[in-house]
């Protein structure tokens, strides 16, 4: 008996939104019949032809997949590699147009790689060029976050400092969808304790209420100072929204002695969240 995986052939459809010839339906039928079964739940792209259009390339391709379901795709990123593997150009798309595709179906598409997009001088790529095209896999992230100052900021903070934090917030890097973030960006340091200024992002679609944050403290060298979980009642961060917070670390519970605060970071612990 073979375990081999079971495969899957798919049919080739044509967008009512690209006016295609018979000719070039009959060489896009021809290369999606040379192409292999997909294993289950694949998503695939075939290239099938490359030029040059002034200082951009158009491929054409083949989409297909092997999903028991509609597939609907909103945005991709195309990666073009020469036969030996050497990245040529990488693009985001916006699929809108390409529509909707039937379960197990193939569907040839056109794709505009402008110079930006390219990742090797024009002269590198030559027409009909020998290429292979293949997916980047990318998780949604989320750049743009409000800032939001709770009576105690606003007053405790001057004009110029909130112009600091909102400046901060806005070059943050980016962040998953449905994740939460924190970035420190003030420390002071006492006799009894260490207060650390922190931002936290979130990015889920829906307000959040922090009731406990743990957070562990790393200096210079790598190593954990301490790890603590703060109760901070409930702080209520709405979605996009960046909010400030201080906390503050007795230096009763800190696991390592002397530590070197020349440089420092914090964390949330994940697990205990």
């Amino acid at each position: 008996m073979s375990n081999s995986p079971q495969k899957y052939k798919t049919e080739i459809n044509f967008s009512n939104d690209w006016d295609i010839s018979t000719q070039d339906k009959y060489i896009f039928q021809f290369f999606h019949q040379q192409l292999e079964d997909l294993e289950a739940n694949q998503l695939h792209v075939h290239g099938v032809k490359l030029y040059k259009v002034e200082s951009s390339i158009v491929v054409t391709a083949i989409l297909r997949h092997s999903l028991p379901k509609k597939l609907l795709l909103e945005q991709v990123v195309l990666l073009v590699k020469n036969k030996d593997g050497k990245e040529l150009a990488k693009k985001q798309f916006d699929m809108a147009l390409f529509g909707e595709l039937e379960p197990c179906t193939a569907r040839p598409w056109k794709f505009l790689f402008e110079e930006a997009d390219l990742l090797v001088p024009l002269d590198e790529i030559e027409n009909e060029m020998d290429f292979e095209m293949a997916f980047e896999y990318y998780e949604k992230v989320i750049s743009d976050f409000e800032l939001y100052l709770d009576e105690n900021w606003s007053n405790g903070l001057t004009v110029d400092q909130q112009g600091y934090v909102k400046n901060l917030v806005s070059s943050l890097e980016p962040i998953k969808v449905n994740e939460i973030s924190i970035v420190g960006f003030h420390f002071e340091e006492s006799e009894q304790a260490v207060n650390i200024f922190i931002i936290i992002r979130n990015a889920f679609s829906q307000a959040l209420t922090i009731e406990n944050l743990p957070i562990q403290l790393f200096d210079a060298t790598g190593d954990i100072v301490c790890k603590l979980g703060f109760p901070i009642g409930e702080f209520q961060i709405a979605s996009k929204q960046a909010r400030p917070i201080s906390l503050s670390f007795s230096k009763e519970v800190f696991q390592k002695e002397n530590p070197d605060f020349s440089s420092w970071k914090i964390e949330m612990v994940p697990q205990t969240l």
